[in-house]
């Protein structure tokens, strides 16, 4: 067992990284998605613009709008896009950078686990949940415009909390990947204030403190670094829709058959069935009548709740700290959760439940608190049975959904 700590402490990060990356590319099996806006943003930035060439496909989320198309999702991953697309051209594979990006948010997630005091052979079972236990294997090994958006969003903020964790976190560093979080998925807009006290208090350990004046110093950093991206975003808007604001996702909940003709996205309505998605959905019964056909149980495209498909987030309730420090991070979880709760779709198509990914790797820090003291038995068995229901559920969708790319 010395050898195997000493082994971890030296290669744990690489080991992580590799087994990430190897696995989402054999289950991507040379995958390259047909649902490509980032690419086709990517080759628009190359020329120009900012509408993109019609992609063919209505379920690819491109608002028609005064006679063009446009990408209604964040645009980061299109940047990130940039370099395959100089060299491919709207060819380029957007599903490999997906992949590359779940295994940067596995490494990270591990740097993140080992400053805030996990031993490292419990940081490997911890980097197994984030990537193989919950929905970031699977959004990696599709790579379409949503889910590059997930993986986008979990890498940046894991990059940020492992920023945070540090000696001496810097807040303009925090500040640029929880705005290239944001520009991947708008929820982690909500996560400002956190990343805001955490520098405030000195970073995410318990042990963190500092100098009035360093405090200030982290925070003019942060919000002086957040200013340009603002700004950036604003033209970005105004470009697309004339206005200062995004009025992409409202415009297309209008003209979507499972929105509404007006009003908002997000209504106290559609909090039940969120609730149902989030904590209740099981997987669906294959059956005839009433005989249980092969394969018995199938990954319903509408997802599977966090209850079946990614228990072991329950230990961020084991998580014992400082009264206040434990609020703050339960109150970045809700806050970011919230807009899922009350969205009129629950990401729709997928397995487990996409959307967590936003909050998910908040509760890593939870997670973390309750591990440093080691993770029990049945810890372990529920990390071994969320990634058994990942398994279970990339080869369904392999085998009867994504057969043909």
């Amino acid at each position: 067992m010395a050898k195997l700590d000493e082994f971890l402490e030296r290669h744990g990060q690489v080991l992580v990284t590799l087994c990430a990356f190897v696995l989402a590319a054999l289950a991507a099996h040379g995958r390259s998605t047909p649902y490509n806006n980032p690419t086709l943003l990517a080759d628009a930035i190359l020329h120009g613009r900012v509408w993109i060439d019609w992609p063919g496909e209505a379920t690819s989320d491109a608002l028609l709008w005064h006679g063009r198309h446009y990408m209604i999702e964040g645009p980061v991953p299109a940047i990130l896009m940039l370099p395959l697309v100089l060299f491919f051209g709207k060819a380029a594979n957007q599903t490999a950078l997906a992949i590359l990006l779940g295994a940067i948010a596995t490494s990270a997630g591990w740097d993140l686990l080992r400053r805030l005091g996990v031993g490292a052979r419990d940081t490997l079972w911890l980097c197994a949940l984030l990537f193989a236990g919950t929905s970031l294997w699977w959004c990696a090994m599709l790579g379409d415009v949503w889910f590059i958006e997930h993986c986008a969003a979990v890498m940046f903020t894991l990059l940020a909390l492992r920023e945070l964790a540090g000696r001496s976190p810097r807040g303009w560093l925090v500040a640029v990947f929880a705005a290239a979080a944001l520009g991947s998925r708008f929820t982690l807009l909500l996560a400002l204030p956190f990343y805001a006290y955490v520098l405030w208090r000195g970073g995410l350990t318990l042990e963190a403190e500092g100098a009035l004046e360093a405090r200030w110093s982290r925070l003019r950093a942060f919000a002086l670094t957040l200013v340009p991206f603002a700004a950036a975003w604003v033209w970005y808007n105004f470009a697309r829709w004339g206005v200062w604001w995004d009025l992409g996702y409202l415009e297309f909940y209008h003209r979507d058959p499972w929105g509404q003709r007006t009003g908002s996205p997000f209504r106290l309505a559609y909090f039940p069935y969120q609730l149902y998605s989030f904590f209740l959905q099981p997987p669906a019964l294959v059956e005839y009548r009433q005989i249980a056909l092969w394969p018995f149980f199938k990954v319903d495209v509408h997802g599977v709740a966090l209850t079946w498909s990614t228990p072991a987030l329950a230990l961020a309730f084991a998580a014992r700290a400082a009264r206040p420090y434990l609020i703050a991070v339960w109150s970045v979880v809700a806050m970011v959760a919230a807009p899922s709760f009350f969205y009129y779709l629950n990401g729709w198509y997928q397995y487990g439940m996409r959307h967590a990914l936003d909050f998910e790797p908040f509760l890593l820090i939870l997670i973390a608190l309750f591990a440093r003291n080691g993770i029990p038995r049945w810890g372990k068995a529920l990390i071994g049975w969320s990634i058994a229901m990942s398994v279970w559920g990339i080869w369904y969708w392999n085998a009867y959904y994504r057969t043909g790319n």
